[in-house]
């Protein structure tokens, strides 16, 4: 009997149509930020298809939508495949969609062959994985997993002083259900070289970096550029430079693949002849190493305040994120490399350097992830793309791994 594999052509025109949402008019990118009308408008596709496989549609307080399979038992919690459909300004088609639409694959081809599981099989797809527009990121899976109390959630607001729940409303995704998961897969590209450049179809994701997100202001005086001396300046866009250049020291310090970044710089009141008197700015810290992260942690903080004391300013600085490094059950890794063997695709072990909503249910059921190559490692950005037969095989792989688990 010829192995099942799902249907590559329907996969594909599946991402091409969620791939015309929010695309720009250049045509460089596709920008569904979360919970904008570019987000209500998937969620809005994302549910027509769910009803369409005749689906049980879930939705819950922070707007995460899941779709549910009957299984032969229903009194079992669903085997679920997610990712997210949010993306960050001027993106690629493939980040988060390929999980949540090779989710509804799997869904599809096990309603084309009429395949029973003795578990219900759902596809997820997560409210504000990428946090470009309110922080922090994974924030659906965060409040899943407990992580994130609802207010803590509502309460988020972006940089034009709108809530989350206020959004939320205006899009029509608040509701009342909760999600409950026996297991949970995420299929996702890579996001970097290593697949690409080892000419592998499939990775094995072992486990995800710590994250650790900071929001920092420095406070000095902002004064005329030509009139005041040197010596004089209490210049915070001076010192914000230091500490980026400092903070990428750290990082060659502490070795182990740590990444330090400070990707949001704002100095005021941003005017080319005017000492900057205050700059915001943000820190990003990665480690797989839970010893390392955590030395880390503590002397990103103590560079803030030496910089800020050296140039003679006032500092604030509040942590946003702390995401643990999470190892994957043996058990998940050892499935995710059945299903590939089974499926016939070359595959390799390796962590994951992005944050992912596995990250957070790992916390409430058995969790793993499926890489696929992103070609020359590009992505958060419109030069992002993946081979579609590699798209097809990890959506493969992902079909045998939850016919297993969910017992067919």
């Amino acid at each position: 009997m010829d192995l099942i594999r799902i249907d590559r052509k329907r996969l594909k025109m599946s991402l091409l149509e969620m791939g015309e949402i929010g695309h720009t008019a250049s045509g460089e990118g596709r920008t569904r930020l979360a919970l904008t009308e570019e987000d209500r408008e998937g969620r809005f596709l994302f549910v027509k298809w769910l009803k369409a496989e005749k689906l049980e549609v879930c939705i819950d307080p922070v707007g995460n939508i899941w779709g549910i399979r009957q299984g032969k038992d229903g009194s079992l919690a669903p085997v679920i495949a997610g990712s997210h459909l949010d993306t960050v300004q001027n993106a690629g088609m493939f980040d988060g969609a390929l999980g949540v639409l090779g989710g509804l694959e799997v869904i599809r081809t096990l309603n084309d062959h009429g395949i029973e599981t003795e578990k219900p099989v759902a596809v997820a797809a997560f409210t504000n994985e990428e946090g470009a527009r309110f922080q922090p990121d994974m924030m659906g899976s965060m409040y899943v997993s407990g992580e994130l109390d609802l207010e803590s959630v509502y309460n988020s607001t972006d940089d034009d002083g709108v809530n989350v729940e206020t959004a939320l409303k205006n899009i029509g995704y608040i509701g009342r259900d909760n999600l409950e998961a026996s297991a949970y897969l995420e299929l996702h590209v890579e996001q970097g070289p290593l697949l690409f450049r080892e000419h592998v179809q499939t990775g094995v994701v072992q486990g995800i970096q710590g994250i650790a997100w900071w929001k920092g202001i420095f406070r000095g005086e902002t004064n005329h550029a030509g009139t005041t001396p040197l010596e004089y300046r209490k210049d915070t866009l001076l010192a914000v430079s230091e500490l980026c250049c400092r903070l990428r020291e750290l990082a060659s310090k502490l070795g182990n693949n740590t990444r330090t970044t400070m990707g949001r710089i704002h100095p005021f009141p941003d005017i080319v002849n005017v000492i900057p008197g205050r700059t915001t700015f943000t820190i990003d810290l990665r480690q797989y190493n839970q010893e390392i992260f955590e030395k880390g942690k503590i002397r990103v903080e103590q560079l803030v305040n030496e910089v800020s004391e050296k140039h003679g300013l006032c500092c604030s600085l509040e942590q946003v994120v702390n995401a643990s490094p999470v190892v994957f059950p043996l058990s998940m890794t050892e499935l995710v490399n059945r299903a590939a063997d089974k499926c016939g695709y070359k595959h390799i072990a390796l962590p994951s350097g992005a944050g992912h909503d596995a990250q957070f249910m790992h916390r409430i059921c058995p969790s793993g992830m499926i890489f696929v190559p992103s070609i020359e490692g590009r992505s958060h950005c419109p030069e992002e793309k993946t081979d579609w037969d590699d798209a097809a095989a990890g959506v493969d792989i992902l079909l045998h791994s939850i016919l297993e688990l969910a017992g067919s």
